[in-house]
């Protein structure tokens, strides 16, 4: 049950990202001054990324404190993809929500190849943009237990 949890917060998340990183993206084309707010908002939103994809792994993760199981630890190994996927997955998802409104408001007369791309486009896009960041902050948080265990051995 948590894991469907964690997938579905992700899937929000991604969508949620998505519009922000589409109305940053817009913002930039306002000015000089509103493309270096909008760079400079874009990198916040990658940080917040790796901070939310460290998050959501750590909901998945066992808990830290001892040693883990066997089981524990092969399902450990794919948390960071996991929940990259689900922002990934969200993202699309939004794009394709995003593609149908822009087609339904292109009349049919201006339909072209660009006004049934630019919605998917835009999801494929920024999931890849959204997603990778969200597997490195989950990886960072799935490794970090791991070199704890390994120091006090020692």
């Amino acid at each position: 049950m948590r894991r469907i949890n964690v997938f579905v917060l992700g899937v929000v998340l991604g969508a949620a990202l998505l519009w922000v990183c589409a109305f940053v993206g817009f913002l930039g084309f306002t000015s000089v001054e509103g493309a270096t707010f909008s760079a400079l908002l874009l990198f916040a939103i990658v940080v917040a990324d790796v901070v939310l994809g460290g998050l959501l792994a750590r909901i998945l993760l066992p808990g830290s404190g001892g040693s883990i199981s066997r089981r524990q630890a092969r399902e450990a190994k794919g948390v960071g993809l996991f929940v990259g996927g689900s922002v990934f997955v969200g993202a699309v998802a939004s794009g394709l929500f995003v593609g149908a409104m822009i087609l339904l408001d292109t009349p049919a007369s201006q339909r072209n190849l660009f006004v049934f791309a630019a919605g998917p486009g835009l999801g494929l896009v920024y999931g890849m943009v959204l997603g990778m960041p969200a597997v490195v902050g989950a990886t960072l948080v799935e490794l970090r237990p791991r070199a704890r265990r390994r120091s006090s051995r020692r």
